[in-house]
């Protein structure tokens, strides 16, 4: 009797021990008579652990068997390790003079007689077959990183005693449940260019690392579900431009950028990390203002869901305009210029808000059938370009009739993500192309296209270099005259013309500008050409000539012809319609080339609107006068003296009949 009710006794701690533990080993009360355990040494038992991720309320009793249902929502857990000790034998607890059962603190005191040790598989479970009878002490020793709930230790018997309490279990189960933390976070990524708003911007990739230690980051190629992290651990964001990684363990994360999206010229940043981290615990302020899994961005909860971690990726712009001659306004793709003429031009710099960090940003201006002026060349914070900046930060150097600047970058900083406004002059040489086909002028911005991290990469020659293009056309037109008789259309050569040009009232008097400079001319005038002489074929040609009100004076004619009596008119009248479009391609080195393609198309220029402006002259043969000592004069003279002897006589008479 003795004997059972310290056998009694045993039991019902261990089941009073196990009750206490989260989903242990349970043993029920045993019924009067019981079978007696072998003790043989040789009888062996087991313990089969079924590992659950469960965050319900749901409570189970375990009865060792195998037979329990997890509760709804209920996952296996994986990669779990267990450490399980034979701490006593059972003889000591069910044998003569037993002794009540140790409690699990005292157990872990206990000197081991044996360890096991194994890891739960995809099912969730960890059997451990061939066990000596004793009484084990259960240890979850390690767990992945969402569970924040982990199972207490626990000891269970093998074997113990069934749900009814007749029989023993040699094969025991148990189903611990762990409770777990997961966070969830979004990144929003925007392009950039010059000064327009940022836009989603898809199709750029990262990868997510996760804090080790504190100077070591690891690549996350799986959530702490088991599922990918994008492909093969690189994230690309989707139309809207987001990335959202679900069910991640609590920990210290961060993004890094991988590569911008194909063809479109923004600077890679790879150097900046985007941190954050994902709490374990709820916050330890009172009133919980964060609970375990919120995204934590320097300490601070953000939801990213409503407000995503942001990457701005930048790319320069740049713009060029010339000045129209009449009315002074800067035009995007054309103006037109005589030659020899001074033309003003504008190059408009959207500066990135990351320029200190890039390698390289140079200008070059390339320009066809013109020369720059030299020491024209300033830059100024104001589109007006009364305020210059950058003073002494900066040399020009010819190059190619054009000129280059290569910037330090650092030396931009103070005007990062701001615009500049370089201001220069070039002038139209003789040999201008005439017509539709224009005279361009480029500008080329080459900048760095990747930030690489501090010291990852020696290589003197990255980063690579990515271009923006841009460029206007000065045009330029021809007079075209043909000098022929007015009767049968011959041809007269060696007549000569003046060639003027009417501007405004306003135009100031002085050099080759003057007021009412020929018969004919009213207002103020500009004297383009002089001494303009028909050729054999009676035709001159003017090229090189802006739009404008021009006339043609003629100031030397054929013998034998009348000089004109007024100036003829010819007015350079032509129109531009423009159409901008801008691609951007990568070539096989990985060059990304942005061009803004300036299409114009010329109306009212010339015959067949080639830029040549034609005009028929025609000349009168005037009377034949007698030559100085010839009979004509003799008879007029003649004729003459005649009607004065008439006269006289006449008056003689009239006189001689008043005295009668």
């Amino acid at each position: 009797m003795k004997r059972m009710k310290k056998l009694l006794t045993g039991l019902l701690t261990l089941a009073m021990t196990l009750s206490m533990m989260t989903m242990t080993a349970f043993a029920a009360e045993p019924p009067a008579k019981m079978p007696t355990i072998d003790f043989d040494s040789s009888k062996k038992g087991s313990i089969t652990i079924h590992k659950y991720e469960y965050n319900g309320e749901a409570k189970v009793t375990g009865t060792g068997e195998d037979n329990q249902t997890p509760p709804e929502g209920a996952e296996p857990l994986a990669n779990v390790k267990f450490k399980i000790t034979k701490i006593a034998e059972l003889s000591a607890y069910y044998g003569t003079d037993a002794e009540a059962f140790p409690t699990v603190e005292a157990a872990k005191g206990m000197a081991a007689i044996a360890t096991f040790e194994k890891a739960t598989g995809s099912d969730g479970v960890a059997t451990f077959n061939e066990l000596p009878l004793g009484l084990y002490l259960v240890q979850e020793t390690e767990a992945p990183a969402q569970i924040t709930g982990k199972v207490e230790d626990f000891l269970v018997s093998v074997p113990m005693t069934n749900a009814t309490g007749d029989d023993w279990l040699y094969n025991v189960h148990v189903y611990p449940k762990n409770s777990s933390t997961y966070g969830e976070v979004t990144l929003q990524k925007k392009g950039k260019i010059g000064s327009a708003d940022a836009t989603n911007l898809k199709g750029a990739q990262f990868k997510l690392e996760v804090q080790k230690n504190p100077t070591t980051w690891e690549q996350v190629l799986k959530n702490n579900k088991g599922a990918d992290i994008g492909v093969a651990g690189i994230l690309t964001t989707d139309d809207y431009g987001k990335i959202t990684v679900k069910d991640l363990a609590p920990g210290d994360y961060r993004f890094v950028e991988v590569k911008v999206p194909e063809n479109t010229g923004y600077i890679a940043d790879l150097k900046t990390a985007y941190e954050f981290t994902v709490a374990e615990k709820d916050s330890p302020d009172e009133g919980a203002t964060y609970k375990a899994g919120s995204i934590l961005i320097d300490g601070v909860k953000v939801d990213t869901a409503q407000h995503p971690i942001e990457v701005i990726n930048y790319k320069p712009a740049v713009e060029k305009e010339v000045q129209d001659k009449t009315t002074k306004a800067w035009e995007n793709a054309s103006a037109d210029y005589s030659v020899g003429d001074t033309i003003p031009y504008r190059v408009t710099v959207d500066v990135p808000a990351n320029i200190a960090d890039l390698k390289t940003f140079t200008l070059t201006d390339t320009p066809e059938h013109q020369t720059y002026v030299d020491n024209s060349l300033k830059i100024y914070s104001n589109a007006e370009c009364t305020t210059e900046t950058l003073v002494g930060k900066y040399t020009v150097t010819s190059e190619n009739s054009g000129w280059k600047i290569t910037f330090d970058p650092k030396d931009l900083s103070s005007v990062a993500g701001e615009r500049i406004y370089i201001s220069f002059k070039m002038t139209l040489k003789e040999g201008a192309i005439v017509g539709s086909t224009g005279n361009t002028n480029e500008i080329n911005l080459d900048y760095s296209n990747k930030i690489l991290p501090d010291g990852v990469d020696p290589d003197p020659t990255l980063p690579k270099t990515d271009e923006i293009k841009n460029e206007t056309t000065v045009y330029t037109f021809d007079i075209a005259v043909e000098k022929v008789d007015a009767t049968d259309n011959t041809k007269l050569p060696g007549v000569t013309f003046d060639l003027y040009r009417k501007l405004s009232d306003d135009a100031v008097v002085g050099g080759n500008v003057s007021a009412n400079p020929v018969k004919g001319l009213t207002g103020k005038f500009e004297k383009v050409e002089t001494d303009l002489t028909t050729n054999s074929e009676g035709k001159i040609s003017v090229p090189g000539l802006a739009n404008g009100d021009y006339w043609l004076v003629e100031t030397k004619t054929k013998e034998g012809y009348n000089l004109l009596k007024n100036p003829v008119n010819v007015q350079i009248a032509a129109t531009y319609t423009e159409t901008t479009t801008t691609e951007t391609k990568t070539d096989a080195t990985g060059k990304t080339t942005t061009t803004t393609i300036k299409t114009i198309t010329l109306s009212n220029a010339g015959d067949s609107n080639n830029g040549v402006f034609k005009t028929v002259v025609k000349n009168s043969k005037g009377f034949t006068l007698p030559t100085t000592g010839g009979i004509g004069t003799f008879v007029f003279t003649f004729a003459g003296i005649a009607m004065m002897a008439a006269a006289v006589i006449l008056l003689i008479t009239g006189k001689k009949k008043k005295a009668e």
